[in-house]
């Protein structure tokens, strides 16, 4: 019985270690690139996660995220070893490489930030936060061996997307179906509307196929701002939102007053 116990796990670590095959592999989709409002982050942040400083007012990168058909998140490679034919790049070995390389390091310090990074262990953080990004979708994208690239891409990517507070064009009363209108006028494709429980743009996620924008599938990313009518605003930026100021308790609490 107990040769039997043991045959049957050396066959399933066996299984786990084999690449996928071509037949058994399951073709992604398309990417979502995340960008995130980092006032809206801080003012109102996940629980136990907070600011220690002012955010900057500008868009950073969350994430670049595999998408199965039907607008279906791929999962954590450890969990969905069909994402990929490729033996991926280990989480250590990323984080490894990611201290070694000082100017990639810098670039996604400046431009792919933890927004909740403690300042006394801010590089420690950030490499958390990348090292998890890389975890659950890094793995399984187009890049599963080659981490530098899949870190890169979206770097790139944010340049164009530098004119995007002004091309949203809130105002004081804006609805969400005229964020969406102005950026179709704009020459953008549809995105997805990620917004908090006070309806603060939060995220904004762009869709690429083949390395081409094109609409998103689903439009809505979250119970508020989840009608063309529905109020959205952006903290310290356009519109009546431009009336708050952000302070900063010495523990990294903040809180906001309207002045």
């Amino acid at each position: 019985m107990q040769k039997t116990q043991i045959l049957v796990v050396a066959v399933v670590l066996a299984g786990v270690s084999l690449v996928v095959s071509d037949e058994d592999l399951k073709p992604l989709d398309f990417y979502k690139y995340s960008l995130q409002w980092g006032p809206s982050a801080c003012l109102y942040p996940p629980p136990g996660k907070k600011c220690e400083g002012r955010p900057e007012v500008r868009f950073t990168i969350h994430g670049l995220w595999p998408q199965y058909n039907k607008d279906t998140p791929v999962p954590p490679y450890c969990d969905d070893l069909t994402c990929t034919n490729t033996k991926p790049t280990s989480a250590n070995e990323v984080v490894e490489m990611l201290k070694k390389s000082t100017s990639q390091k810098e670039l996604l310090i400046s431009d792919w930030p933890n927004l909740y990074a403690r300042q006394a262990r801010k590089e420690e953080d950030n490499l958390e936060f990348w090292k998890y990004e890389w975890k659950q979708h890094g793995m399984c994208s187009d890049y599963p061996n080659k981490p530098s690239d899949y870190f890169s891409v979206p770097l790139k990517l944010l340049k164009r997307f530098e004119n995007l507070k002004q091309d949203l064009g809130f105002e004081r009363r804006s609805k969400v179906g005229d964020i969406l209108k102005n950026l179709q006028r704009k020459d953008y494709k549809r995105p997805q509307i990620v917004c908090n429980s006070k309806n603060q743009l939060l995220e904004i996620r762009f869709c690429y196929k083949e390395k081409k924008p094109f609409d998103c599938p689903n439009w809505v990313g979250s119970k508020t701002c989840n009608t063309p009518t529905a109020d959205i605003f952006l903290p310290d930026g356009a519109g009546w939102t431009d009336a708050v100021n952000y302070n900063f308790s010495h523990d990294g609490g903040n809180y906001i007053k309207l002045v």
